[in-house]
């Protein structure tokens, strides 16, 4: 028969679960043989309570990482026993606190040998396993607060969504869907200004037929994204319209929709590639570094756009000259 062990990383939980519960009933044996029969799992109510005073329900479930229901029936339990009592917040007459009762105080002081005891216990498993239990689960509960697992693995499962999404030319049929996305962006960060209206209204007249390119993200036949090449004059084109709709950012179409406009950019041999933004979109800001443009001072005349206060320009970085002669192999 295969066991748990078999399944690897995909019962964590079930195993974890194993050895929590196989921990819980260990304490709860001793418990009672001392003649404590208070579940372990209260105790740590009774820790915060110890060390912190009056406290609230929310309060409590906040630090233990519990539901409040949940802690609230352990809370229950506790002033069964009459180890816990309630008193009215100062502050809110309404709002009840657990306090600890002079019983509770005393079982307190009584419990210390034993937990003198399962500290040693614990102290021993860790010299047995070779493993500092304590500092693995302190490591893996800050990972999973700064990032849940549900984000992880769903940040593995989107990479093949990725594969789905394809950059495609304007057609007159997404028209709808290009104004929709960047009136969707825009109304998030900013608002939509005149010269946004005519431009998304006008695709065609304002950015194609002068000589610019609009591209689009396309997802099973969905438009989630788009970028745009105005051509500015003189050689110069400004990057322009980038927007992903917010479901499905995080895919990287962001990155991919500006790849194609800086190839066509190059493409064409044109001589400047800008582009305007606002301090505020950090990350938007971090990719166009990462893709070359660079912080430059604005040229004379005021930006068209109400929101700009940011000014960039294409200037990859050139491969470093080799230094010194060049040998070939003979």
């Amino acid at each position: 028969m295969i066991g748990l062990h078999g399944y690897g990383g995909l019962l964590l939980g079930s195993r974890l679960k194993r050895v929590s519960e196989g921990l819980y009933a260990g304490v709860d044996a001793i418990y009672r043989a001392h003649g404590v029969h208070l579940p372990s799992r209260c105790f740590p109510i009774l820790f915060l309570l110890r060390d912190n005073g009056p406290m609230g329900i929310t309060e409590l479930a906040t630090q233990l990482g519990q539901s409040h229901p949940a802690v609230s029936q352990m809370s229950r339990k506790l002033l069964r026993h009459g180890v816990v009592a309630e008193k009215a917040d100062r502050t809110d007459e309404r709002r009840r606190l657990l306090i600890l009762s002079s019983k509770g105080t005393a079982l307190m002081g009584r419990m210390r040998p034993i937990w003198q005891a399962i500290v040693g216990a614990v102290d021993e498993l860790n010299a047995t396993t070779r493993v500092d239990l304590l500092g693995v689960l302190s490591a893996v509960d800050g990972a999973l607060d700064a990032r849940g697992f549900a984000q992880r693995i769903d940040d593995r499962l989107r990479p093949r969504e990725v594969g789905t999404v394809e950059i495609i030319p304007f057609e007159p049929r997404y028209r709808r869907d290009f104004k929709r996305l960047n009136v969707e962006w825009l109304e998030k960060y900013f608002r939509v200004e005149a010269i946004d209206r005519e431009v998304l209204s006008h695709p065609e007249d304002r950015i194609l037929k002068p000589g610019g390119f609009i591209f689009l993200a396309r997802h099973k036949g969905e438009i989630v994204g788009t970028c745009a090449l105005i051509t500015a004059g003189h050689a110069r084109f400004e990057l322009s319209k980038m927007a992903v709709t917010e479901r499905f950012q995080g895919l990287r179409i962001g990155h991919r929709l500006l790849t194609a406009a800086i190839d066509q950019f190059r493409k064409i041999n044109a001589m400047e590639l800008f582009l305007e933004s606002n301090r505020k979109l950090k990350p938007a800001l971090t990719l166009y570094e990462a893709n070359g443009f660079r912080y430059t001072p604005r040229p004379k005349g005021a930006s068209h756009y109400e929101r700009s206060d940011v000014y960039m320009v294409y200037r990859p970085a050139r491969p470093r000259a080799l230094k010194g002669p060049v040998r070939t192999m003979r």
